[in-house]
């Protein structure tokens, strides 16, 4: 995949752009980014807000402004949007696969091993007035440790990520409802998230 270079350093070799501290750490799904590196012709882009950490791991930064209220479902009971524009083509245009924008919406279910939480995106053809799109489902499991109190920051982890049936439609078919998708990593500020009880913003914000 391509991203912005950010000046060479002592090699000659552009550093990458440096990671945010607040953000969520996907690597959306492995085979599918290899096949897209496999295809002749096949390109990746990584823009506006989202990192490459590693060569199959992107961090999309936690976006300056939450989801409003008003744009969130029923019960919701934290959510975070993040920034990144994240795209796969191939096959002379007939493939394409754009992953932007995503907000973590925990919906108030769950079971004692997390809490229910739906990744959505922004719609891939950024159609003005589309609603977003529900990707993928999972368990989201807030995981405390001292360093991370000491940081002033929370970490949640989901390994059970699974696609929605409109993210099927996204992949074309290829891969069904249900099928696993790379595991979710998120470090937001502690105590961010937390609906507004006077019906204003989501309070916790980055920056």
């Amino acid at each position: 995949m391509t991203e912005q270079p950010q000046g060479p350093d002592s090699s000659g070799v552009p550093a990458p752009p440096p990671a945010p501290a607040h953000g969520l750490r996907w690597g959306i799904k492995t085979s599918f980014v290899e096949y897209v590196r496999r295809t002749p012709g096949g390109t990746g882009s990584v823009a506006d807000g989202a990192v490459p950490v590693s060569p199959t791991e992107i961090l999309f930064a936690l976006a300056p402004e939450p989801p409003a209220p008003a744009e969130l479902p029923e019960g919701t009971t934290r959510a975070w949007a993040f920034r990144g524009d994240v795209r796969f083509a191939g096959h002379g245009g007939m493939m394409f696969v754009r992953v932007a924008h995503p907000w973590l919406v925990l919906d108030g279910t769950g079971t004692g091993a997390g809490d229910g939480a739906t990744l959505s995106i922004e719609d891939p053809y950024a159609t003005a007035g589309a609603p977003r799109v529900p990707l993928v489902t999972m368990t989201l499991a807030a995981r405390p440790s001292p360093e991370a109190e000491a940081d002033g920051v929370e970490l949640w982890t989901a390994a059970d990520v699974r696609l929605t049936p409109a993210g099927a439609e996204l992949f074309n078919g290829v891969y069904p409802a249900g099928e696993p998708f790379e595991p979710v990593t998120v470090v937001v500020p502690a105590g961010s998230g937390q609906p507004d009880p006077r019906g204003g913003s989501v309070a916790g914000r980055d920056g």
